[in-house]
């Protein structure tokens, strides 16, 4: 058996949601970052472990919402888009119905 990590690219929110609910994960991890292929160019990474194995879901902007999630973007005053980071962790609380799930950003490491 072999101990090596794998990174699993997951395609669907449906599959994020069930893989996270039956491996019950004590933490996601999240990025907000740039996608300029997008409009507007912004994109979501999602990113959780269990055992060997990161799993990794990318969500990007389409209008005001993300394609997938349908998290909200927001503009700024200067009409630069966001995503806010409390609607993330209330949203990924809610979709999990996990209320002790812990919710990090990456974005502190430079990510």
């Amino acid at each position: 058996m072999s101990n090596t990590a794998k990174i699993v690219h997951i395609k669907t929110w449906n599959e994020f949601l069930h893989l996270a609910n039956n491996l019950k994960p004590a933490s996601i991890a999240y990025t907000i970052q740039r996608a300029p292929l997008c409009k507007p160019p912004i994109g979501l990474r999602l990113i959780f472990a269990s055992k060997n194995t990161q799993y990794v879901f990318l969500d990007f902007a389409k209008g005001d919402a993300l394609r997938r999630t349908k998290i909200p973007v927001q503009r700024n005053k200067a009409g630069e888009a966001f995503i806010d980071e409390e609607t993330i962790r209330n949203f990924l609380h809610d979709q999990l119905r996990r209320k002790d799930l812990n919710v990090y950003s990456l974005e502190v490491l430079g990510y």
